[in-house]
């Protein structure tokens, strides 16, 4: 073998003898033949699939091959991303060479399977001829005596199971001399590989069985409509499957061993085969994960989105958050002078121009007016049979924003821009107008939430006298009128100061009015809200409600104000001031998402639509999702959907996560912190993992026994909730405790040292630390407890297509007698997402399957969304961390 890995800068085609070639080349082949086995396996090829079908799905992988080694290669030329080995680049251009190759021996003719087969066989002729040439000495490599026990132990159990197959197949396995052909084979081929020279055991052994493997595809002793239906199960094997597990099997004998003889074998080869093993399996592990997920959003997606479409005012303001996640991403100024650092601004960027294209395609639906849809089929069942229906997935250009979604939206976005402010304290000048408002506000704020508590307490006419249609119609628009002046104020003092002074020191001066008028204006506004609602009035002029014609103007001063700070950023030459714009555009921006809440709430509390022109906010909006968003309905032309399910699902798991979280992380406190570490200690630790260990039928068992007779003898949510909350417990006990054992000593000691008391040390020290590895204990906890299906048939019961959701907040009233608080909601059966699924899928009750396919992709939407909820709360803690 050549010295080119000597200097791993050397270019393939240089030094490279045919020798590292044809090894490079037979690597690729491995991978190309993996990934093919993966798509056959998925069914995402036929391997039946010949000629130009199975050309033009060489074709596609022939475009992601050579796009992805061009992009790679253009980076590595551009010194963005290095790649310096001749492994790396001799397997690329291998890759690339197979996938060529392959593409037109396709169109010649024969089938996926019979090109994997004679693949198999061209891979172990090679592998063979290395080993040989090693041990002849025609080239030169480092070998060690012996390819060693454990690679003759893997060999041999290897070997056994061929026989076994062999054996038992040719000689019937009721014929005890099957095993007698086993244990030959079996010892005969761990023989091979241990006893002669490491080359030589680790290249014929596998050769042997690579060729055998290939040969018995290659000749259709083994094709896609082969079968084996053994007598002593009831079940059988097809070419479908045992084919594409036959190519990966000897994929990856056959990369093992090119490996190990592309690096001369010895520790270093050893090592390469491994690591090459390794990823190969872990790019299996990856596949057959993606594709469960893929397979259930590919049975369930089409019945899930019938009917859907949303108006493009909806669509466009859900993109807003994430247009400025994407935003943040993308903050690294344009225009570096070294290309990686362009490259790197490049990648920053994408995603941004890739949400602002979606958002700029909602805007031009709304503007044109042009309907956006995709017509698809999808299948219900009608009188036990089942019946295709028409219908679509559009984005319509109704300009009606629902309540929600501006609410979660404007949220969202208040609650980023706020959390990147910084302060502004210190800066500008204060004059006395400021002082006076300052002070004023916290009075003005105070006596309206307490008129709004007296609302609340005496009811809109107390003593008989209207002070919700007088003094209240009153100061809810005087207070509105207030929050406008306020948030107007910084735009008209920045106007209004000496035009001589530049502006971006104009808009620093103005920095402690900006701050007294964002957040009094938010907390007027807030608070009016409020007592609007409890009073039961809405002010209105010409036509408009105050309240929320006061927030838009409001959000209107707010985003211009904010525009031109912006502009006096661009121009800012001092650091210090450029900083401190930053600031004033943040608290900005945040104060616009702030007002466009306060419409949103202006709405939801009073049910009336907010319409400014052509736009409106309403709570019915114009988002139509009827498999998420209506419940079933039995006697409709069409059935209607699962919302009973989901928001039971819900509950269920934000009942379970309250039970079990506090529970949990104070049981981990008490055992790290304070008990002493001992045989208690770790009875409980063995206890626990015992625990998270138990069948989750035990639990709900356990439900059915214990819960049910003590919470009114029915199923009921409560139950359901008490379940699942004992099956997370362990396992935020488990994680919490090594979280907390975690936290160095430093911080405690730190702590100690400063004469802090151990709790407000564990408090506010050792638990925020903590806090990360908690959060992931719940996420993984969560994604358990929200797919159990058989402690719910037991305790939560299988109600299927339920025609209402659970009131659970709606549920809580008082009564005289203990325990003085009551729920009907929580006492009662509800319908679930996992038990929906069982019940129409696997227990075959009445019901669409379908229906259920969807409902099992919408419970993975509402696990990726706890998913999603609890990584970004462990982000923000973990940045927390970093920043303090």
């Amino acid at each position: 073998m050549s010295d080119a890995y000597a200097n791993e800068t050397r270019l393939v085609g240089s030094e490279s003898t045919v020798y590292d070639r044809a090894l490079d080349g037979v690597v690729s082949l491995t991978v190309v033949g993996f990934a093919l086995a993966l798509l056959a396996l998925v069914e995402v090829v036929d391997l039946a699939a010949s000629g130009a079908e199975l050309g033009e799905a060489f074709l596609a992988v022939l475009a992601v091959t050579v796009g992805g080694v061009a992009v790679v290669g253009a980076f590595s030329w551009a010194n963005v991303v290095p790649v310096t080995s001749d492994r790396v680049r001799g397997v690329a251009a291998g890759a690339v060479v197979s996938v060529v190759v392959l593409t037109a021996v396709a169109y010649s003719g024969p089938s996926l399977a019979s090109m994997l087969g004679w693949l198999l066989v061209f891979e172990a002729a090679v592998i063979v001829a290395a080993g040989v040439a090693s041990r002849v000495g025609v080239v030169e490599t480092s070998p060690d005596a012996s390819a060693g026990l454990l690679a003759g132990v893997a060999f041999a159990v290897l070997g056994l199971a061929v026989g076994a197959a062999v054996g038992g197949s040719a000689l019937g396995f009721g014929s005890p001399l099957w095993i007698v052909v086993a244990l030959s084979c079996g010892l005969a081929l761990g023989a091979l590989t241990v006893a002669p020279r490491e080359d030589v055991g680790s290249t014929l052994p596998a050769g042997l069985v690579v060729g055998a493997l290939g040969i018995s595809i290659a000749s259709a002793l083994l094709n896609v409509g082969w079968t084996w239906s053994p007598q002593a199960i009831s079940g059988g094997f097809t070419g479908g499957v045992v084919v594409p597990l036959f190519v990966l099997t000897g994929s990856l004998l056959s990369a093992w061993a090119a490996a190990k003889a592309r690096e001369g074998f010895g520790a270093q080869g050893r090592q390469y085969g491994t690591f090459l093993v390794i990823n190969l399996n872990a790019l299996l592990m990856l596949v057959v994960m993606v594709a469960i997920v893929a397979f259930v959003a590919m049975k369930g997606v089409g019945y899930a989105f019938h009917g859907f479409s949303v108006g493009a005012a909806t669509a466009f303001v859900a993109t807003l958050p994430v247009l400025v996640v994407a935003l943040g991403r993308a903050r690294t100024p344009v225009g570096a002078e070294e290309w990686h650092d362009g490259a790197r601004q490049l990648f920053r960027v994408l995603p941004l121009s890739a949400v602002g294209a979606v958002a700029a395609l909602f805007a031009s639906v709304a503007v044109t007016g042009t309907e956006l849809a995709y017509a698809f089929t999808y299948t219900v069942q009608v009188n036990r049979e089942p019946k295709v229906l028409d219908t679509a997935v559009s984005v319509t250009p109704d300009l009606t924003v629902g309540t929600l979604v501006l609410l979660f939206a404007s949220v969202a976005l208040f609650a980023g821009f706020v959390r990147r402010y910084g302060s502004l304290e210190n800066v500008g000048e204060r004059g006395s107008r400021v002082a006076r408002v300052r002070s004023a506000l916290p009075v003005v704020v105070g006596a309206l939430g307490a008129l709004s508590v007296a609302f609340v307490v005496a009811g809109p006419t107390p003593f008989g006298v209207p002070l919700a249609g007088t003094l209240g119609y009153g100061l809810v628009s005087a207070g509105a009128l207030g929050a406008v002046a306020l948030a107007v104020l910084p735009a008209t003092t920045l106007l209004a100061t000496d035009v001589e002074t530049g502006l971006a020191e104009r808009a620093v001066a103005v920095a402690p009015v900006l701050v007294v008028g964002t957040f009094g204006s938010l907390s007027v506004f807030a608070v009016v809200a409020v007592l609007q609602a409890t009073a039961g009035v809405v002010p209105t002029v010409a036509g408009y409600a105050v309240v929320p014609l006061a927030a838009v103007v409001a959000a209107v001063a707010a985003l211009g104000f904010a525009g031109i700070v912006a502009g006096a950023r661009r121009d800012a030459d001092a650091s210090i001031r450029t900083r401190l714009l930053g600031e004033e555009l943040t608290l900005s921006l945040s104060a616009t998402a702030g007002f466009l809440a306060v419409v949103a709430l202006h709405v939801a509390f009073t049910g009336v639509p907010f319409e400014l022109g052509a736009l409106s906010v309403s709570d019915a909006g114009s988002l139509s999702w009827p498999m998420t968003l209506q419940a079933y309905i039995p006697l409709g032309a069409e059935p209607g959907g699962i919302l009973p399910a989901i928001v039971g699902t819900v509950w269920l798991v934000v009942g379970a996560t309250t039970f079990a979280v506090p529970l949990g992380v104070g049981a981990a406190v008490f055992l790290t912190e304070y008990a002493e570490q001992g045989r208690f200690t770790n009875l409980v630790e063995v206890a626990t993992n015992a625990l998270w260990s138990t069948p989750s039928i035990v639990f709900g068992l356990f439900g059915a026994a214990f819960l049910i007779p003590r919470l009114g003898g029915d199923e009921s949510l409560l139950a359901g909730m008490l379940v699942l909350g004992f099956m997370l417990l362990p396992l935020v006990l488990i994680t919490s405790r090594e979280a907390i054992k975690s936290v160095p000593d430093e911080y405690r000691d730190a702590s100690a040292a400063l004469g802090v008391d151990k709790w407000t040390t564990v408090r506010s020290v050792v638990i925020p630390a903590a806090m990360p590895g908690v959060i992931t204990g719940v996420i993984l906890g969560v994604g358990r407890i929200a797919g159990e299906t058989a402690p719910l048939i037991l305790v939560l019961g299988s109600t299927l297509n339920a025609t209402e959701a659970a009131d659970v907040l709606g549920g809580f009233r008082f009564v005289s007698t203990a325990p003085f608080v009551e729920n009907p909601a929580l006492l009662g059966a509800s319908a679930s997402l996992p038990t929906q699924v069982w019940a129409v899928i696997a227990a075959g009750v009445s019901g669409s399957p379908s229906m259920g396919w969807a409902s099992a992709f919408v419970l993975l939407l509402v696990v990726l969304t706890f998913y999603a909820v609890g990584i970004t709360a462990r982000t923000i803690f973990r940045r927390k961390l970093d920043y303090e």
